[in-house]
Formats: C-alpha cells, structure tokens, sequence
C-alpha cells in the first residue's frame, strides 16, 4: 500500500518500491523512475540519494547561489515544505496538504526547476486541473482547485522566504459562483425531530446538538459530559474527532482517529442553547467523562456516525442530506428568527462575519416575501386616485 505524501510502497513479493517522478509525461502518463529495497529504509534511502545526485545541492538549499537555483526543483522544495508544516499545523491539515502535493502538484510541476514556475506556468497548470484534474480525468470542484491553489503559492512563498525565487508569480482566477448550500425545509426538520425523539437514544442528542447549536460533526463526536454547564445553560466546544492518514512509519496509508482542537482558534468556543434543548440533555446527563453520543468512555467516529444519521433520516421519510445540513439549517432558522450575525458568526465559531453571510445564511422564500411584503405602498390604501394627479401637477 502506498505511503502518503512520500511515493513508497510495499509490494506483493515483499520487496519496498520507492518511485521519483523524473521527466516530462510519456504518452500522457507521468513518468517514474523506481528504487527497490529488502525493507522501506532502504528503498527510501535510495531514492534519497537519487534525488541529492540529481540537484546537486550540498546544503540542503540553505544557501543556493545563483547557479543552484537553477538546479533546485519544485518537488524539493515541496518535500520541504511539508517537512517544515508538520511542525506548525495540525495533523489532519497536513495529511490534506500531503495528498494535494502528491496527486496534483509533483506529477505536473515536479520535475520542474522552481524558478521556472511564472505567473503564465501558474494559470497552464490550474487550467488543466480545472478541466481534468480528477484522477479519473474528470472536472475538479472549485473548491479543490482553490485548495491546490492555495497550497501551490504557500510553497513558492516558502521558496521566496529561502531566496530560491525572487518573486512568487500572480494569479487572479475568475470569480466562482459559491457551492449551493443544502438546508432542510421546515418539514424536513419537523419530521427528523421527531424521529430522534421518536427513538431517544444517546445519538439523538447529537440531532438537537447540531441542529441547534450549529455543530460539526467532529465535534459532536468530541463533546463530553463534562462540557456542559447546567446551571449557564452552555456547552464549550474544544475538541473534535477525526479520521486522518497515517504519513510515514510502517503503517502505510492507513487510517487513525485522532482526537485534536478544532479546525481554527475561533471555532474554541462556548456556545448557548436553547433552554428546552437543554433539559432535553439534563434528563440524559451521563457521567462526566463518557462521551454524549455514546453514553460511555468510548467516542463515536466520524463515519460512524454518519452512517446512523442516514438510517435516521431514512427512517423519518425525509431525502438524503449530509451531516453537515444540520449547522445549516440552524444557521439559516437563525437569521430567519432574526438573530444577530454578529452572535452567529461567534455561535459558529466562524473568524469573519462575511463567511457566515456568504457560505451559511441562506434565507427561505418565506423569510424573503414576509422581508418584501413589510415595505409599505399606497397601493394597499387605494392612495393611487386623483389626488397623486393633484400633487403631480
């Protein structure tokens, strides 16, 4: 199986094979040279000093002359790069940028000296992964090429940052419509309510928690009983449960759950709710360190949990959504009861107002027409008679 992020697997017969891409595509396929070794050191090792042999670069790119930076490639500073994030993000984001690297980037820029890369070499490449991208050759979401995007011009500043380039190329990709947000209908929401009440286990709490507290589904995987506050009527959000690649070791590409902070400082949070939410919990209130959705010291994952929340949904005669349409659908029941988006923005654990705006809060057609309908016309009173004509004149 392959290892993430470092192109080295273990074969069939026993044997390690490290594969470096080397050259131009062949035929439309990426071109690779292979190293083969009795254990993973040894294939690593080798293809280690293929890639030294090849730059020629005696410092680590620490000092590059004029003459170096020519010889230095993109996939180098790459692979140093993500050495240096490992120590500075968190582990499921790293394990992100590491699949990006490796599916997206190296196989068409790798082989390229970094300085090469210019702002016409930048719009090229994202325009083919715009256009076939996918490992099966189809269309890459917005959201994906954003993220190579992203990535792409964190290394090239990386390489600015150690004199390789003098300046990292401009690109200004067109204005993208956003994602369509899916938010459940007030009849959806009624009719998974009342399942969850319906079948009142553990994981129903984890419906009323996101459903009116805006909650991800790492978190509500994460929350305790010892995360509450009965007598504040709040909940602390510190924690959230992930599944994320194993990198390196002797695992390859397997998989870990990871228990960890949440994806930014803002999304550390105490949140309210509501009060009848809240005697809901108090009347399931478990031990303080068992888990909500579990009732025990065991956390329920990710998936895990998803897959109850289908059948749950299923259940309830309502259509397929994912987990996510929860915090959604409380975000948008919000701004259509009129709550601050300054609260909002916090309750969500967003860094900015405009993400709550732009990406969560998506008023119904009811709350659109009641908005419309509080505009006042003389129309309403008959006011269009005679006595317009009269002041007109």
């Amino acid at each position: 199986m392959g290892r993430r992020g470092e192109n080295i697997r273990k074969r069939a017969d026993g044997r390690w094979e490290a594969r470096v891409v080397q050259g131009p595509p062949v035929s439309g396929k990426t071109n690779y040279r292979y190293f083969y070794g009795k254990t993973y050191q040894e294939a690593k090792q080798k293809k280690k000093a293929f890639q030294m042999k090849s730059r020629n670069v005696q410092d680590g790119m620490t000092a590059a002359s004029i003459s170096d930076r020519d010889r230095v490639l993109f996939r180098d500073v790459a692979d140093e790069w993500l050495v240096v994030k490992k120590t500075v993000v968190r582990e499921s984001t790293c394990t992100c940028y590491a699949f990006l690297v490796e599916r997206h980037l190296l196989p068409s820029l790798g082989t390229l000296p970094v300085g090469k890369i210019n702002s016409s070499c930048l719009a090229d490449f994202l325009d083919q992964q715009k256009r076939s991208g996918r490992l099966s050759g189809g269309v890459l979401s917005d959201k994906t090429i954003s993220d190579i995007k992203a990535v792409l011009l964190q290394i090239l500043r990386f390489a600015k940052r150690k004199g390789l380039i003098d300046t990292v190329p401009e690109y200004r990709a067109a204005a993208s419509r956003p994602p369509e947000i899916s938010v459940l209908t007030k009849q959806e929401q009624k009719k998974v309510e009342a399942q969850a009440m319906k079948e009142d286990t553990a994981f129903s709490l984890g419906i009323f928690l996101s459903l009116y507290g805006g909650l991800r589904i790492g978190e509500v995987c994460g929350l305790q009983w010892n995360d509450f506050d009965f007598q504040n009527g709040t909940v602390r959000i510190h924690k959230t449960v992930q599944r994320v690649a194993e990198t390196g070791g002797a695992s390859a590409a397997k998989t870990k759950v990871v228990i960890g902070t949440p994806k930014t400082d803002c999304s550390v949070r105490t949140i309210p709710l509501p009060v009848d939410v809240f005697h809901y919990l108090a009347a399931h209130q478990g031990v303080g360190d068992c888990y909500v959705l579990t009732g025990s010291i065991r956390y329920m994952e990710p998936r895990v949990c998803l897959d109850r929340y289908k059948r749950l949904l299923r259940r309830a005669g309502v259509a397929d959504h994912t987990f996510h349409t929860l915090r959604h659908t409380f975000a948008t029941r919000c701004v259509e009861s009129g709550v601050d988006v300054k609260s909002l923005s916090e309750i969500m654990g967003h860094s900015d107002v405009k993400i709550t705006l732009q990406r969560y809060v998506h008023p119904s057609m009811d709350a659109k027409k009641a908005e419309v309908n509080k505009l006042s016309s003389p129309l309403a009173s008959g006011q269009l008679r005679g006595q317009e004509k009269e002041s007109i004149a």
